[in-house]
């Protein structure tokens, strides 16, 4: 049975945005006399953003409830956002690659949907992609398989007809707790993890693309 719909994460897999997002967390924690260490960062990548303030306010004196750090993450976060933020290597032909087999696409993200929203007008994606799912939309985030469940329900797919590509742990453990299958792309910063249960790993999306005819076949 032929795969009919691919799903993409988004910071880290579309768009290169995670250095955006250390910045402005390391920043928080630098206000208050602290340092943002690698250890720390790395449990955050692929995570809703008040799951990872909660983890900053579990290993640092912080003066905030996760809620109010995650909104000033926010904050700092958008004002890079504006700036512009590059799309990962292959992302667009591998775009064009999905809607030329006549496949919906879409976007299941930790980040809130406004950042989404956001980041897909920038691309110039907004109109090609067929539905978002965001973490700011579900009781529970990645590893959970809300958000991919999510996705595919508005693209009116059954999960296990989904392709879903990402570039972190917690989020491949998302998209197979919910059926897909599932192709991790990790980038400079994942690329250590552990990604043996998933379907297959990738270099890059210029990879994704050489071999989607594939992929998309069971």
């Amino acid at each position: 049975m032929q795969r009919c719909a691919v799903i993409f994460d988004m910071d880290g897999l579309m768009v290169d945005t995670e250095p955006l997002a250390r910045a402005a967390w390391a920043t928080i924690v630098d206000q208050h006399g602290q340092t943002l260490t690698d250890e720390v960062y790395l449990q955050m990548i692929g995570r809703r953003t008040v799951e990872s303030a909660q983890l900053l306010l579990d290993r640092y004196e912080l003066p905030y409830t996760a809620v109010s750090l995650a909104a000033y993450k926010n904050e700092l976060f958008a004002v890079r956002r504006a700036q512009g933020v590059p799309s990962m290597p292959g992302l667009m032909e591998l775009v064009t690659a999905v809607a030329g087999r006549g496949l919906p696409w879409a976007v299941a993200t930790s980040s809130p949907q406004q950042h989404a929203q956001a980041i897909l007008e920038q691309l110039g994606l907004r109109a090609a992609c067929a539905a978002v799912a965001a973490g700011d939309e579900v009781t529970h985030g990645k590893p959970a398989p809300d958000i991919y469940l999510l996705a595919a329900q508005r693209l009116g797919v059954d999960p296990t007809r989904c392709l879903a590509l990402e570039d972190s742990r917690p989020g491949c453990q998302a998209a197979v707790a919910a059926g897909m299958k599932t192709v991790a792309v990790p980038n400079r910063d994942t690329q250590e993890a552990d990604f043996s249960f998933t379907h297959a790993v990738y270099a890059s999306l210029y990879a994704v693309s050489r071999d989607l005819e594939g992929l998309l076949a069971d």
